[in-house]
């Protein structure tokens, strides 16, 4: 015969009471995750049973939580990105094509001189240039954010081909009346870095800078911290903080008056580019000068 004590039918009480307790959690619990899936709920999971189970997995379940709302932000931005970059890319394809198409139009008038004919060719020419340029930044912009392109890093030293970018760029820096103001240092830097790639960054931030750049201009190159740091400084009044914060998103443009003159892709190109190579790409503003600052870790 089996004897019961008071004492265990006291604790087979509370367990049990444990049990529906655990399962009415467990329920609650459901239900909340329920209504956040469906659309209901935006809010995390709270508990009301003091259980280190429980919290343990209320707690991650709310990690989950975090993860798909910062993924539907992130699809929401890139859906807005998307959109906006296939408006500005229609804009800056329509644009040229337009011109292309009505100075064909007017060659085709009886009345047009030799001389205005020439002109009319020499514009579509150079309109026609400008259109292939956009097409291929395009591309390119394409292909260096795709996942797999990649890049061969190496030993580079950094000054000698900044020297050599800058010479190529002397005639342009002439024509805009442009003396920039020249800090490189003497001393070897040497970065692991992909020399194509370094070169087509600097390419497109010297470009930037002689078609923008309003008043002084100075590029310095030095070692801080232990890093090959490249800094671009120019005078850009008209720039806001806002401007700065989206200088490579595809497509931005901050002056809109000059937009014909302005793809949007360089930076966004050397942006990917240098995070390609785990160096650092960054834009901000100082007494009302631009500084663009570029950093790769020394080799």
């Amino acid at each position: 015969m089996i004897y019961v004590t008071s004492a265990a039918v006291l604790l087979m009480f509370i367990f049990l009471l444990r049990l529906v307790w655990i399962k009415k959690e467990m329920r609650r619990i459901s239900t909340q995750v329920e209504r956040f899936y469906q659309g209901l709920s935006g809010k995390k999971v709270d508990i009301a049973l003091l259980d280190k189970d429980i919290e343990a997995l209320a707690g991650n379940i709310n990690q989950l939580i975090d993860l798909a709302v910062q993924s539907n932000r992130d699809r929401i931005r890139s859906d807005i990105e998307l959109r906006q970059a296939i408006a500005n890319m229609s804009h800056d394809l329509r644009t040229p094509l337009t011109a292309i198409i009505g100075y064909t139009k007017l060659l085709g008038a009886n009345s047009v001189t030799v001389e205005k004919r020439e002109e009319y060719l020499s514009i579509i020419r150079a309109t026609a240039d400008r259109l292939h340029t956009l097409l291929h930044e395009f591309f390119e912009l394409s292909l260096v954010q795709s996942a797999d392109y990649q890049l061969k890093l190496e030993p580079v030293q950094i000054n000698a081909l900044l020297w050599e970018v800058l010479t190529g760029f002397y005639d342009q820096f002439v024509e805009r009346r442009l003396e920039p103001e020249l800090n490189i240092t003497d001393e070897p830097l040497i970065a692991q870095a992909d020399p194509s790639a370094v070169r087509r960054v600097f390419e497109n931030l010297i470009g930037n800078v002689i078609r923008h750049a309003t008043g002084k201009v100075a590029i310095s190159l030095k070692q801080e911290e232990g890093n090959v740091v490249l800094i671009f400084r120019n005078e850009a009044a008209n720039l806001s903080e806002q401007d700065v914060d989206h200088l490579f998103d595809r497509f931005y443009t901050a002056d809109r008056s000059r937009s014909s003159r302005r793809t949007g892709l360089g930076l966004s190109i050397a942006y990917s580019l240098m995070s390609k190579m785990d160096g650092r790409l960054t834009a901000g503003l100082q007494d009302g000068c631009l500084e663009i600052r570029c950093g790769w870790n020394r080799s």
